[in-house]
């Protein structure tokens, strides 16, 4: 008895149709016509596509898709042909997209706030542990005045403690401060230092040099 892809292919190759101009026409790829003019079947996909190819193929060719259909049923056992999913078929299950589901949510928000808990924490450390900003705009280091009254200009952040030579001095609301000091003959070394709650302290020193008075 003929198989029902010899039955196929006798009827395409007596209406000289070539493999190209079927695929064409029934949009099932050549590959899949060979497989099943040859009665490959393990080449093919499951019985029910494979049911499909037979009629469109068929009604392609002018032929009766009810006696194709029957014949395939006799013929086809899946014992002795279990079909092989195809790499066409298989990819949309083997290839799964990644979804966002409760838990990995769940997950995702814990590792945020983890996350963002220690960069808080790294960054009160840092707060914590540096130096306090100083910086002082008069005197200039090295300076030589001719008046023993001079200024000390500076800033430093507001909640800071400013002290000139040991000895401390008012900051503004903005961290501004300002303070006239007393000078002494010759050489003169002026310590201002800005300390933090925290103990840490940053020290600027300045030399200014007073000029002496001829009489």
């Amino acid at each position: 008895m003929r198989t029902v892809g010899q039955v196929l292919k006798e009827e395409r190759e007596r209406k000289l149709y070539t493999l190209d101009e079927v695929e064409k026409s029934t949009k099932i790829r050549k590959e899949l016509l060979e497989a099943l003019e040859a009665g490959q079947y393990m080449k093919l996909p499951p019985p029910t596509f494979v049911q499909g190819f037979i009629k469109n193929y068929g009604k392609f060719l002018g032929l009766n898709t009810e006696k194709l259909l029957a014949i395939f049923r006799r013929e086809y056992s899946s014992k002795k042909h279990p079909p092989r999913i195809l790499e066409s078929f298989s990819s949309p299950i083997d290839q799964k997209k990644f979804r966002i589901t409760p838990a990995r949510a769940l997950g995702s928000v814990v590792l945020i706030l983890v996350v963002v808990f220690f960069i808080y924490l790294w960054l009160e450390y840092r707060f914590l542990t540096k130096a306090p900003f100083l910086e002082i705009t008069s005197p200039a280091n090295q300076l030589s005045v001719d008046t023993p009254i001079i200024s000390v200009i500076g800033r430093t952040d507001p909640e800071e403690k400013v002290t000139i030579n040991n000895q401390e001095i008012p900051v503004d609301l903005s961290g501004q401060f300002t303070q006239e000091i007393k000078l002494s003959d010759n050489v003169n070394t002026i310590v201002i230092s800005a300390i933090s709650k925290e103990g840490k302290v940053t020290k600027v020193e300045r030399t200014v040099f007073l000029k002496s008075t001829q009489r």
